[in-house]
């Protein structure tokens, strides 16, 4: 008996000894927290030391559609460079100027800018100008003729409302 008690109290100082384990929720706790506040404090130095403030003029200004001048052209209609000429094409479009005198000079001088794209369309076959890309080929080669002929200004894009091959 007095040996069964000699083992009991051996055995309990080792449970004893044992350290505690520490759960790992707390230690992630600490981290999140401690990410949080550098999180924060870091927002707070940027926005109080680095932002640049705007005015309400700034603000304005932003918010306000750009003013875009647009001019919208008779719908050109002509026959494809095919092989039997059976295919035409009808197009109407609008350009997008980048100034308002550039409306008048075209105004002034829509024979000779007809006439630059009656040709430039002419010469095009249903291969060229049947896929996206040769429509977008199409509109940079058109861009291009238009503003080797205006002075006062540029054009800056054109959209086709009405693209029709037959």
């Amino acid at each position: 008996m007095a040996a069964k008690k000699k083992e009991k109290q051996e055995q309990a100082p080792d449970v004893a000894q044992q350290p505690k384990k520490k759960s790992p929720l707390l230690k992630i706790l600490i981290v999140v927290v401690a990410l949080g506040a550098l999180g924060w404090g870091g927002f707070f130095a940027y926005t109080k030391f680095f932002a640049k403030e705007t005015t309400p003029q700034e603000v304005e200004a932003k918010t306000e559609p750009a003013k875009v001048n647009v001019k919208s052209l008779e719908t050109f209609l002509v026959n494809l460079a095919d092989p039997g000429g059976e295919r035409y094409l009808k197009v109407t479009m609008q350009l997008s100027l980048n100034n308002e005198s550039v409306s008048q000079e075209i105004d002034s001088r829509m024979a000779e800018l007809r006439d630059s794209i009656l040709m430039l369309l002419s010469s095009k076959e249903y291969d060229d100008i049947s896929s996206l890309s040769g429509k977008l080929a199409l509109k940079k080669t058109l861009i291009n003729n238009l503003n080797r002929v205006l002075k006062k200004g540029t054009v800056l894009d054109i959209y086709f409302t009405e693209f029709l091959v037959q």
